[in-house]
C-alpha cells in the first residue's frame, strides 16, 4: 500500500468523532494495552511475525501490543484458554489453520468452538506450501510424470509430512483424494525430523512450509516439485504449481497454504472489531512491515472482518470433508 494511502488511514483514525455515546468505546479503542496471545512456543515463524505485527501496531496506536505464547496441542490449548479468560476487549487471538480449520474435525470433544467462539478481526498472512523429493531416490522430477506414475502403481512413492493432522498432511491427502494418486503418508514428528528423513532418503517426498523448505531447496539437497499455491511463487518462478496440472489431475483452481490470522472474544462489540480490524489493516499497510513479512517467506493479506470469517467457514468444511474421507486420526 502507498505511503500518502498510509498516512491518509491514519489521519482518518485520529479524526472520527467521538460524539456519539454507542460508539465512543469503539472510536477511542484502545484504551489501554493490548494483548495477542500466540499459541505456539516462542522463536518459530509464527511467534516472529505475530511479533513484528505487533511492534508496528504499537507505533501506529501509541500502546503497548504484549505477545503472550500459550502453546500446546496444536494450538488448541490456547485457543480454549482464550475462550475461558473472557472478553476484555484488547485481547487478540492468533489463529491459524491448525485452530481454526483442521482441529474441530480432528479433535471432536476440543473445548471451544472456532466460530460460535470467537469473532473474526482480518487475515494477516498466508504461507505457501512446497512438495520437495529426494535427491537420493528415484523420483521422476516432473510433477505431472510423478503423479501419473503413482496413479499407476500405488504405494510406490511415499510422502512425509510434519505429523498426523497436520496441515502438511493433510494436504497431501487432498491431493490424493482429487487426484487418484495412492501415496504412502509417512509422519514424522515435525517439519525438522520430515526435511531431515527426506534429505537423507528414508522418504521419497515431503510436504512442506515454503519457509522452512527454501533454505534446503536452495543448497540443492531436495528438488521441488511443485508448490500448492494457484500461481507459482516469487521465490521459486521455475516450479509449477498444482493447479496448472488442471483437469486432468482433477486439480483446476488447486490451493492449499497454511494462513494465520487475528479473532477477538465472540462477545466483542461491533465497533469494537471495527476497530481492531482498521489497526490491523494499518500495521499491515506499512512497507516496512511488509517487507519484513515477505523476507520470511510469508504473504502480507489483511481485508475485512467478514472476509476473513468466511475463510474460516469454509476451511473447516474443506478439512472436515479430507479428515473423513481419508479417515485420519490425530496422533
Amino acid at each position: 500500500m502507498p505511503p500518502t494511502t498510509r498516512r491518509s488511514m491514519l489521519a482518518a483514525m485520529a479524526a472520527t468523532p467521538l460524539a456519539v455515546p454507542y460508539s465512543v468505546r469503539a472510536q477511542s479503542w484502545p484504551q489501554r494495552d493490548i494483548r495477542i496471545v500466540v499459541p505456539f512456543p516462542p522463536g518459530g515463524t509464527t511467534d516472529v511475525v505475530a511479533r513484528l505485527l505487533a511492534e508496528t501496531m504499537r507505533r501506529d496506536l501509541g500502546r503497548a501490543v504484549i505477545v503472550e505464547n500459550w502453546p500446546g496441542a496444536g494450538s488448541t490449548v490456547g485457543a480454549a484458554r482464550f475462550v475461558r479468560d473472557g472478553n476484555d476487549q484488547h485481547s487478540l487471538f492468533l489463529s491459524q489453520i491448525a485452530s481454526h480449520g483442521i482441529a474441530p474435525a480432528l479433535y471432536p470433544t476440543i473445548q471451544y468452538r472456532p466460530v460460535a467462539d470467537f469473532r473474526a478481526v482480518a487475515l494477516f498472512v498466508t504461507v505457501p506450501n512446497v512438495w520437495v523429493a529426494s535427491v537420493r531416490r528415484a523420483v521422476p522430477r516432473d510433477i505431472r510424470a510423478f503423479l501419473a506414475d503413482a496413479r499407476a502403481n500405488p504405494d510406490k512413492y511415499s510422502f512425509a509430512s510434519a505429523g498426523n493432522g497436520t496441515s502438511t498432511h493433510l494436504t497431501g491427502e487432498l491431493i490424493k483424494l482429487q487426484t487418484g494418486a495412492r501415496i504412502l503418508h509417512v509422519p514424522y514428528r515435525g517439519a525438522g525430523p520430515g526435511m531431515t528423513a527426506v534429505i537423507a532418503g528414508e522418504v521419497d517426498t515431503f510436504i512442506d512450509n515454503l519457509p522452512t523448505a527454501l533454505p534446503q531447496i536452495r543448497a540443492g539437497t531436495v528438488i521441488p516439485l511443485a508448490v500448492t499455491t494457484r500461481e507459482r511463487v516469487p521465490d521459486l518462478p521455475d516450479v509449477p504449481a498444482l493447479a496448472e496440472l488442471g483437469a486432468e489431475f482433477g486439480l483446476d483452481g488447486f490451493e492449499t497454504v497454511a494462513w494465520f490470522g487475528l479473532h477477538a472474544h465472540a462477545e466483542t462489540p461491533a465497533g469494537v472489531a471495527e476497530a481492531m480490524n482498521r489497526a490491523v489493516n494499518l500495521a499491515l499497510a506499512d512497507e516496512g512491515l511488509r517487507r519484513a513479512l515477505a523476507e520470511r517467506g510469508t504473504v502480507p493479506r489483511g481485508g475485512s472482518a467478514a472476509d476473513y470469517a468466511a475463510l474460516v467457514e469454509r476451511e473447516l468444511a474443506r478439512w472436515a470433508r479430507v479428515v473423513r474421507e481419508a479417515n485420519v486420526k490425530a496422533e
